[in-house]
C-alpha cells in the first residue's frame, strides 16, 4: 500500500448495506446506474421495455425510472462522496479527521449496530476535544448530549450524515457494536502500512481518551479490558512510534516515561 492507495472504494462502502433492502447492495448500485442511464439515453422507452432490455425486475425499474426513487445505498454514496470520503487516500486532508474518529471509536466510542451512528464519550473539555475537532474537520459538525445513564458523561454525535460517517469508519476498520468482549477485535487494517504521521496521530487521539498517569507520575497506562492479543498489538503500535519501551500487561498497556516523552505526552 502506498500513500496514494485508495482506502474507501464505492464497492466497499456499498457492502455495508448488504443484508438490508438488498442482499448485494453493490450490484443494486450498478443496476440502478445502468437502468437510469438507459432511460436517459432512450427517453421514449417505458419502464417495462427498459426492464426487459437491461434484464432487471420490472418493479425495481419502475421504482427507479417512473417513481424517481433512489436506493438508500446510492444516496449514501452521494453523501460520502460529497464529504470527500470515497476514493480517499492518506494524502487527502479529509483523512486526518477520519483517522482521529477511528481512533476515537476504539478508545472512547462506538458505532451503533442498529442505526450506524457513531457515538463518542466526551472525556475532555468540549472545546478541546480531538473528537469534536475531527467532526468539524470532516464537515459534519456535532451535537453534544447528556446520556440517560447518569454514570456516564456527555456524548458527542455527528451533526449530520452520521450513519454515512459510521459506514465509512467501518470500512476503515472501526468495529460496529460492542467491543469489550470481542476476541477478534484488532486495530484498523490501514495502520499496518500507514505513514508514521498517520500512526502517530491515531495513537495520540487514542491516548487522549484512555490514558491515565501511573502512580510514579512518569509512565502512562491504558486500562484495556480486551484480549491479550489486542493489548499486545496496541503496545507494539505505540512502541513502533515512540521508539521506547511499551509493555502489555494482564489488564493494561504501560507506556514508559521515555516513551511518554517521545510521544510528546508529558
Amino acid at each position: 500500500m502506498t500513500a496514494s492507495s485508495v482506502l474507501v472504494t464505492e464497492r466497499e462502502f456499498a457492502r455495508t448495506y448488504d443484508g438490508g433492502t438488498y442482499d448485494d447492495a453493490w450490484r443494486a448500485v450498478q443496476q440502478y446506474r445502468h437502468a437510469v442511464s438507459f432511460s436517459v439515453d432512450h427517453p421514449d422507452q417505458g419502464y417495462t421495455s427498459i426492464a426487459t432490455k437491461v434484464g432487471f425486475p420490472q418493479s425495481r425499474v419502475r421504482s427507479w425510472v417512473d417513481a424517481g426513487h433512489t436506493p438508500s445505498v446510492v444516496t449514501g454514496l452521494y453523501a460520502a462522496r460529497k464529504h470527500g470520503w470515497i476514493d480517499i487516500t492518506f494524502n487527502d486532508n479529509e483523512f486526518m479527521g477520519l483517522n482521529i474518529l477511528v481512533a476515537s471509536i476504539y478508545s472512547g466510542g462506538m458505532i451503533a449496530s442498529d442505526h450506524w451512528q457513531p457515538i463518542f464519550t466526551l472525556t475532555e473539555s468540549e472545546f478541546d476535544s480531538k473528537c469534536v475537532a475531527a467532526l468539524e474537520l470532516s464537515g459534519v459538525g456535532y451535537t453534544v448530549r447528556k446520556e440517560r445513564n447518569s454514570n456516564r458523561g456527555k456524548s458527542v454525535r455527528p451533526g449530520e450524515d452520521g450513519a454515512i460517517l459510521g459506514r465509512v469508519l467501518h470500512v476503515l476498520g472501526a468495529p460496529v457494536g460492542s467491543k469489550a468482549h470481542s476476541e477478534s477485535l484488532s486495530l484498523p487494517w490501514y495502520l499496518e502500512e500507514a505513514p508514521l504521521e498517520v500512526r502517530k496521530q491515531f495513537v495520540q487521539a487514542y491516548l487522549s481518551n484512555r490514558s491515565t498517569t501511573s502512580s510514579d507520575s512518569h509512565s502512562v497506562q491504558i486500562i484495556e479490558e480486551r484480549s491479550d492479543t489486542y493489548r499486545e498489538e496496541l503496545a507494539e503500535l505505540i512502541e513502533s512510534i515512540a521508539g521506547e519501551s511499551v509493555t502489555a500487561g494482564e489488564r493494561s498497556v504501560t507506556i514508559s516515561a521515555a516513551a511518554v516523552e517521545s510521544l510528546g505526552l508529558d
